[in-house]
């Protein structure tokens, strides 16, 4: 039995994948990109979507049939398109145009534009206004495409999807100027988007804190029948890819080989790969462009065959007094705030250290929050005081922090009698980048194994954050580097007798046994 064309304009009409066969049969789509195709279209899909695939991947491509098959549905809707600069706009635009004004478009939807070109609604390089008779019927005065760069003014705009093509690249993703331009422009959405309009992010990653970042950790606070905010949840969903699942350039590809009827080849193997990462000298970007992860493992902060754990099992506390396998421990806390004047920002994170006599230092424990509320840092403080008995925290005193450390001190600490003191820390820039004082504390006690960490846990993001070249976040490492700082070394008096010599400890660094004890 043969379809008709009104069966074959349904078909294509309620699926996306079907719809670029039938205006683009000439396009290869790998497994991935009916994948994505699926995953934009599926019911339950949010209204802010951010797709990160690897470069060379035809994501430009993708989100213009999308576009096309959208407007192909609601032909009196309005698509904003911005891409890192104008020009690069215009030509996704007439990608677009050159769908609309196929035969095959035509013969299925021949309302969507007027045969005769000179007839036509608004047609020119920047804009596109369809000629479908529902624009009318509903008084659309906004053009159906209008397309911009990152310069382009778009105040005064509504639409009903804005997408945003490949905004972060190269020019813009290595300076603190260049980012805050991108965020800038993406700002600026807010104010011409209507209360249910979708935004369609595709991009790959560049830099650790590119815009891309900062979509992934956006959060909008979840009520309930109250009104009361119980909770989080992120703005955007994400479908992020790499180009092969394992790193080293030899896993299963997300777009494996292949080759089309004509005998041209697409997606990759593992040869076009190793000649496209022999060719980059910045191996950082490669690995942002392909894997989608701006950290070079070549590069990384601390290896990890210097992470080694230790058994809290071993962990004992005797009148007020912790010890590890007999070793007495001096207990010290630091806390990095994350707290801004306007919104809340990233986490924050309380890290617990005990210290001994050999200058072992054991990550007790590790606490990461968002809050912005002073009553939520004293509590977390007293928790892990009660819990560890902690006399000292260090916290750094900056700007806003120094008024969170005034308010702990005079409304919760002193008053509630608690045995604790703050250490105030103000870096100054004679000490350095942030970065340059981490990596002077924490880098050389790592070199000589004389850090451990319990396994699991809030450890993994500590971990993150040393082995990443770029991390997105800090804040645990960085109260890590500040507490070992006050960290004040037992006197070799404090030992007891019964030191245990004799226990394994694991260490990655030696095929899991450590070669030291105690």
């Amino acid at each position: 039995m043969s379809l008709t064309e009104e069966d074959i304009k349904a078909a294509a009409e309620a699926d996306l994948v079907t719809f670029i066969k039938l205006v683009a049969p000439q396009t290869v789509l790998g497994s991935v990109h009916t994948e994505l195709c699926r995953w934009w279209t599926r019911q339950e899909a949010k209204q802010f979507q951010l797709i990160l695939l690897p470069r060379d991947h035809q994501k430009s491509r993708m989100i213009a049939y999308r576009v096309a098959w959208y407007l192909t549905k609601h032909p009196d809707h309005r698509v904003l398109y911005i891409s890192s600069t104008s020009n690069l706009a215009e030509k996704q635009l007439k990608f677009i145009k050159d769908i609309f004004t196929s035969k095959i478009h035509r013969r299925y939807w021949p309302d969507h534009i007027h045969q005769e070109e000179g007839k036509r609604e608004k047609w020119t390089n920047s804009e596109i206004s369809l000629d479908h008779p529902l624009r009318k019927t509903e008084g659309v005065r906004d053009p159906s495409i209008f397309t911009a760069g990152l310069t382009t003014s778009i105040t005064g705009l509504h639409c009903d999807v804005a997408v945003m093509d490949d905004v972060v690249v190269y020019e813009n993703a290595y300076t603190q100027e260049g980012r805050n331009k991108v965020k800038s422009q993406y700002s600026l959405l807010s104010s011409i988007e209507g209360a249910d309009a979708h935004e369609w992010v595709v991009g790959t990653r560049y830099h650790s804190k590119d815009l891309y970042n900062d979509l992934t950790e956006m959060q909008e606070e979840i009520y309930d029948d109250e009104g009361n905010a119980i909770d989080y949840e992120p703005i955007y969903e994400k479908f992020e890819r790499q180009v092969e699942d394992r790193g080293d350039g030899v896993g299963e590809f997300c777009w494996p080989r292949q080759q089309r009827g004509d005998g041209k080849w697409f997606g990759f193997d593992r040869k076009i790969l190793a000649q496209k990462r022999g060719k980059y000298l910045d191996k950082t970007q490669f690995f942002a462009q392909y894997y989608n992860n701006p950290n070079n493992p070549d590069g990384l902060g601390i290896s990890v065959d210097k992470f080694q754990y230790y058994d809290k099992s071993y962990l004992t506390r005797s009148n007020g007094i912790w010890y590890f396998k007999g070793n007495r421990l001096n207990v010290y806390a630091a806390i990095d705030f994350a707290f801004s004047l306007t919104k809340k920002a990233d986490s924050s994170a309380l890290v617990v250290i005990g210290v001994d006599a050999h200058g072992n230092y054991y990550v007790l424990d590790i606490e990461r929050f968002k809050t912005d509320r002073i009553r939520d840092y004293y509590d977390t403080i007293l928790r892990q005081h009660v819990k560890w008995d902690f006399r000292k925290i260090r916290a750094e005193v900056t700007a806003a922090q120094k008024a969170i450390v005034q308010e702990l001190k005079n409304a919760y600490i002193r008053p509630n009698g608690l045995a604790l003191s703050i250490d105030e820390h103000n870096p100054t820039r004679h000490s350095g980048s942030k970065e340059e004082r981490i990596r002077a504390i924490l880098e050389p006690r790592y070199d000589n194994l004389s850090i451990w960490h319990y396994q699991g846990g809030n450890c993994q993001i500590l971990e993150d954050e040393l082995t990443q070249e770029y991390p997105p976040h800090d804040d645990v490492k960085d109260a890590l580097a500040c507490v070992i700082e006050i960290a004040v070394i037992p006197t070799r008096a404090g030992l007891q007798s019964h030191e245990t010599r004799n226990n394994i400890i694991y260490n990655t660094r030696f095929g899991g046994v450590s070669a030291r004890y105690g």
